[in-house]
């Protein structure tokens, strides 16, 4: 009580500091610092410019970690840092985390820095850090970032993504709104010169896709198929290059896991019997020599290191991203739809959540310039800082256009790391608007590209509703829910995969076994796994409401 009082009187003296302007008052943790100083119109104990540049009156470094992505390069040589400095008079210091294992220890420690851009901890640990104060709420701060809160006000469900369990907000988002990203995952691509050289047509059914797969393995060593072809390669049960695609060529919708929400309820596509005819015809694949055994052992650097070489030793397979060279001069990969099963249903490909990286840039406590901090974050909300900061310095892979738009480049030299883009290891606030009427990217009408498939191809083979989990903010679950759930969906999704492995390779009867695999996962806790998850959906859709 002593500690509220005096709290409460050294706020009434503040406002008598700096001459009758009202300033609210909190007992909460992450108001300290934020105060106005006696110099006019200061913040941040009298170093911090409420508007304009640069942000502090003098100098200051702020100690910025961030996850390492291999990917990146050294990112401290990004132009980014140089350019802040110069705007802003605030000093970058980078801290890089090696790995996920570094991140957490800095939680556990508590060693923090100033603000944390991506960091890859625990979704637990910055729960954590956010119950024990150690990481400062902005919704205070947003009267210094206007781009953020409008941002917030106008995109409800994005701003429901990024709440805690305590209805507030604990930093600013990596926010990049592209429909050709976030609406599509896997691209479904088919060697279009494998094709060409065999007198072949792009597969539209299962049956045709069977076939081509097969032309492909009987030709190989002849024309520029190799002896050691891959017909169809898949990284078994990943997200990215698995077989979650097959099932959608016969109707049965899987994310990326086999569990999906419709109308807010969480269901189980692992126990849907409509999932047995594309595993039977994945099966029949691998009897035939058209999956290899490899699919079931190869690691992410091997996937890669198939899907990438040249020239190509895969005939088709499933990706997110264009493939390089191959794409741009259209004479190996190709986008094709999912083929049509004979079952009469209309196939799927998959679709990403519509979301945001809700902490990509938090305040930690320690940081001594709360407002400075947000005010940078809202520098780089600005469209030119975001475009930087998601594909990379101006002049190399973007340019403002006469008529005031932005158009999108393709470097045609390696690109130096000074000139590399954050992505979503940092922040940036890239909308629909600013995609659909201020971006222009010629991918549209490049046949062969992402851009250009999702238009031409994809859009009309996803499914009308999201049926994606939606992004779980920490804490809507007792610790001990939140472990049971784990170690829940470990057992769980175990034993589907090895399970499911064993009826591709040809280990097991489907049909003979399939009443005892949906027994076992019903022994394995499967109803409890889909109540807790149903529980923190049903919690999280309450956010923002109470």
């Amino acid at each position: 009580m002593k500690s509220r009082v005096s709290k409460f009187l050294s706020c009434i003296m503040s406002i008598a500091l700096i001459g009758g302007t009202l300033i609210a008052c909190s007992d909460a943790k992450q108001d300290e610092g934020v105060m106005p100083s006696s110099e006019g119109n200061l913040l941040d104990g009298g170093i911090t410019n409420a508007t304009g540049f640069p942000i502090t009156k003098e100098p200051i470094t702020l100690t910025v970690g961030i996850a390492n992505g291999a990917h990146m390069g050294d990112v401290a040589q990004y132009n980014l840092w140089k350019k802040i400095e110069e705007k802003t008079n605030i000093k970058i210091n980078l801290k890089v985390y090696s790995d996920a294992e570094k991140a957490n220890l800095m939680f556990s420690s508590r060693d923090y820095p100033d603000i944390g851009l991506r960091m890859d901890a625990s979704d637990q640990a910055m729960s954590d850090a956010i119950d024990a104060g150690d990481i400062v709420g902005i919704d205070d701060l947003l009267q210094y970032a206007p781009s953020w809160k409008k941002f917030f006000d106008s995109n409800p469900e994005q701003k429901k993504q990024a709440l805690m369990p305590d209805g507030k907000l604990y930093g600013f988002p990596y926010a990049v709104l592209n429909e050709t990203s976030y609406n599509l995952r896997d691209q479904w691509f088919i060697n279009k010169k494998w094709l060409d050289e065999l007198g072949l047509q792009i597969p539209t059914t299962t049956e045709e896709f069977k076939n081509v797969l097969t032309a492909f393995k009987n030709n190989a060593g002849k024309g520029s198929i190799p002896k050691n072809v891959i017909p169809y390669y898949i990284l078994y049960g990943n997200n990215i290059g698995g077989q979650f695609d097959m099932y959608g060529a016969f109707g049965v919708y899987t994310p990326g896991s086999y569990f999906i929400v419709e109308d807010g309820k969480y269901k189980s596509q692992a126990t849907n019997p409509d999932l047995k005819e594309p595993i039977k015809y994945m099966a029949d694949l691998y009897k035939n020599g058209l999956i290899v055994p490899e699919a079931f052992t190869d690691d992410w650097g091997r996937y890669t290191a198939a899907i990438s070489s040249s020239p190509p030793l895969v005939g088709s397979m499933t990706s997110f991203v264009d493939q390089g060279q191959n794409a741009s001069d259209g004479k190996w990969w190709t986008p094709m739809a999912p083929p049509k099963s004979p079952n009469g249903k209309n196939p799927f490909i998959r679709r990403q959540t519509k979301s945001i990286w809700p902490r990509n840039f938090v305040i930690f406590k320690k940081n001594k310039y709360p407002v400075a901090s947000a005010r940078l974050a809202e520098l780089l909300a600005d469209p030119e800082w975001s475009l930087s900061e998601n594909f990379g310095s101006e002049g190399v892979w973007w340019k403002k256009s006469s008529d005031g738009k932005y158009e999108l480049l393709t470097p045609t030299t390696e690109v130096a790391d000074a000139d590399k883009a954050l992505g979503n290891y940092g922040i940036a606030l890239l909308d629909e608007d600013m995609f659909n009427n201020k971006i222009v990217n010629d991918n549209f009408r490049k046949e062969g590209t992402r851009e250009w498939a999702y238009e031409n191809i994809y859009k009309k083979y996803l499914p009308e509703k999201n049926l994606n989990y939606p992004p779980m903010p920490s804490g809507l679950l007792s610790d001990e829910e939140k472990q049971r759930m784990t170690d829940l969906s470990q057992s769980l999704n175990d034993y589907i995969k090895t399970t499911i492995a064993n009826w591709i390779s040809g280990k097991g009867d489907i049909d003979a076994e399939w009443d005892g695999y949906v027994k076992k996962l019903k022994d394995l806790g499967l109803d409890e796994y889909m109540e807790l998850n149903q529980k923190q959906l049903d919690a999280a859709s309450k956010l923002g409401h109470e």
